[in-house]
């Protein structure tokens, strides 16, 4: 069973090496050229947990752990209006993303401020499209190669009551 933890200081490792991981990052090349990876030093953990720990319904991130061991993180940001579910590539294809996503709707939709979630990204990742859609994301355009996909809450209240989340 997959749980979520918010962010605090003991994950900032694990944090570094997700960033830090060509594998994982390569879909984030094309911003972070040549393979999409993040330099994440610890002098710049105590400001990044200061912007992102305690902020919600602003902003959250948190991490995906199957029993003790990570295996993601998953975040929102401006009150849902970009999103983001990141899986390590050696645990992808194992269902944490879908497991993910649905722990990240379920504490964003317990924020009434929240309405909605919306997430960007290449309209190429059929891996990513096929997961949102199934959640019962609803594409709303694309430019540029990026796809907009949002659930509002009552997309995602009306899946919890027939049971299909």
């Amino acid at each position: 069973m997959v749980t979520l933890r918010p962010a605090e200081r003991s994950l900032m490792p694990f944090r570094r090496a997700m960033l830090e991981d060509p594998a994982t990052m390569a879909y984030n090349a094309p911003w972070f050229p040549p393979d999409g990876t993040i330099p994440f030093p610890e002098s710049k953990w105590d400001g990044w947990l200061a912007r992102w720990v305690g902020q919600e319904p602003e902003r959250f991130c948190g991490y995906l752990f199957d029993g003790e061991t990570p295996v993601g993180e998953v975040c929102w940001h401006s009150y849902g209006e970009e999103m983001g579910v990141v899986i390590k590539a050696e645990f992808r294809r194992k269902g944490y993303g879908a497991q993910g996503l649905q722990l990240l709707a379920q504490r964003a939709f317990s924020h009434p401020e929240i309405t909605r979630l919306r997430n960007t990204f290449e309209s190429d990742r059929d891996p990513a499209l096929a997961l949102h859609l199934q959640f019962g994301f609803v594409p709303n355009g694309e430019e540029d190669s990026l796809l907009t996909l949002t659930l509002t809450r009552e997309a995602y209240e009306r899946r919890l009551k027939g049971g299909s989340l």
